[in-house]
């Protein structure tokens, strides 16, 4: 008993000498939590060192039953669990806006960024000025002017406490971006256990109070109507396309015939058979050539009024990866698929955060082999776009 009393003294005295007065200890490894317990700490000493330093690793069901073998009750379990959490996307900074810009990432990606991790700071209208010069689309533009920095969780400042970032430097951000919840004294004292000090302190009771960031997705791209054989469409670009390749035969596509400008207006004459994905058109004095169909505008509309939804018929479900399973991951996937005339899915987008583990590229690959009834306008069959949801759980 008394050798007991002198390693959990030992292991506690040398966990405090670790965390110095101006800064904390970083969370505790997975070693040092299995010390404790082949120490036979009892589980309130265990539970109130966890509770105070947090953790450095995932207890996964493998790791707990490590812990649970070495002696950890459902209590110790729980407080485990607990004290685990998950990495918070950081928001983006205004420096990292203008250097995915300067990388040549699509407005439209960055835009996707901003929504889904939101921003550090509120940009000025100089600030817009110097993104246009460097290349940015009013998409771009728009969404930073309507949104407003991200206000800090419980969970982000802690977590960056124990990243040992100067303090001094989270107080301004903290002023500048708010909270998003309220300073009682469970707060406080859990902030207080991470090293907060006094200046940090005071901006958190100070600080203004905003709701919750919610991670969004933009919109559903824009539906452009059918294409019509014989009728002028426009020729469409990615951001990174400077132009539209044209070929002489469609099964050669080594064989270049043309470039043609993004925007230009061409005649569409037919869909290829083989190879699938590609379009025959008429352009400049009657020359005929082949393009892929992603630069024809997208022949599709959506469900509602005249235009039927489309019936599954048949639709099987992922499979959850054993990656995924053994991390326990769960939640949904949100898909934009084309439904062609024939009921086949052409075109699969996923408009959602991935949730990693291979649960995407599984519900992607699956959602493809889906069949359906097609979707019919004046009972014509013709391609839509729809939503759909994958839901993993356990």
């Amino acid at each position: 008993m008394k050798r007991f009393l002198l390693v959990v003294l030992f292991i506690i005295a040398g966990l405090k000498a670790v965390a110095a007065p101006q800064d904390t200890r970083p969370p505790l490894s997975k070693d040092e939590v299995l010390d404790l317990l082949i120490s036979s700490a009892p589980s309130k000493v265990v539970i109130s060192t966890v509770k105070q330093y947090g953790i450095a690793f995932k207890p996964t069901p493998q790791v707990l039953e490590e812990f649970r073998k070495a002696g950890a009750d459902q209590a110790v379990l729980a407080a485990l669990r607990g004290s685990w959490q998950e990495d918070i996307p950081k928001p983006l900074g205004d420096k990292d806006i203008r250097m995915m810009l300067a990388k040549d990432v699509p407005s439209e990606n960055i835009v996707r960024a901003v929504l889904e991790r939101g921003v550090d700071f509120q940009p000025t209208p100089g600030y817009f000025e110097t993104l246009r010069s460097e290349g940015a689309k009013d998409a771009l533009i728009d969404t930073l002017r309507a949104i407003s920095p991200r206000p800090f969780s419980k969970a982000e400042l802690l977590q960056l406490l124990t990243t040992r970032v100067d303090q001094n430097s989270i107080v301004q951000k903290v002023q500048q971006r708010g909270i998003d919840f309220g300073l009682d004294s469970e707060n406080l004292q859990a902030f207080q256990s991470r090293g907060a000090r006094a200046p940090l302190l005071a901006a958190l009771r100070t600080a203004k109070r905003a709701k919750p960031f919610v991670a969004q997705t933009p919109p559903g791209p824009t539906l452009a109507p059918p294409l019509v054989e014989g009728k002028t469409v426009t020729l469409i670009c990615e951001p990174a396309d400077p132009d539209v390749p044209v070929f002489s035969e469609a099964n050669d596509l080594g064989k270049l015939a043309a470039r043609l400008r993004c925007g230009e207006r061409v005649t569409f004459l037919e869909r290829v058979v083989s190879p699938p994905g590609v379009d025959k058109i008429k352009y400049a004095d009657g020359k005929e050539g082949f393009v892929a169909d992603s630069y024809l505008e997208v022949p599709m509309a959506t469900p509602g009024g005249e235009v039927k939804e489309p019936i599954a018929i048949y639709k099987p479900d992922p499979q959850y990866t054993p990656e995924a399973r053994h991390d326990r991951i769960e939640g949904v996937v949100k898909l934009w698929i084309v439904v062609d005339a024939q009921g086949n899915v052409s075109d699969v987008l996923e408009r959602s955060a991935p949730l990693g583990d291979g649960l995407d590229k599984s519900a992607i690959d699956t959602v493809k082999r889906w069949k359906f009834n097609p979707s019919t306008s004046n009972g014509v069959p013709v391609p839509v776009r729809v939503q759909v949801e994958i839901t993993f759980r356990f």
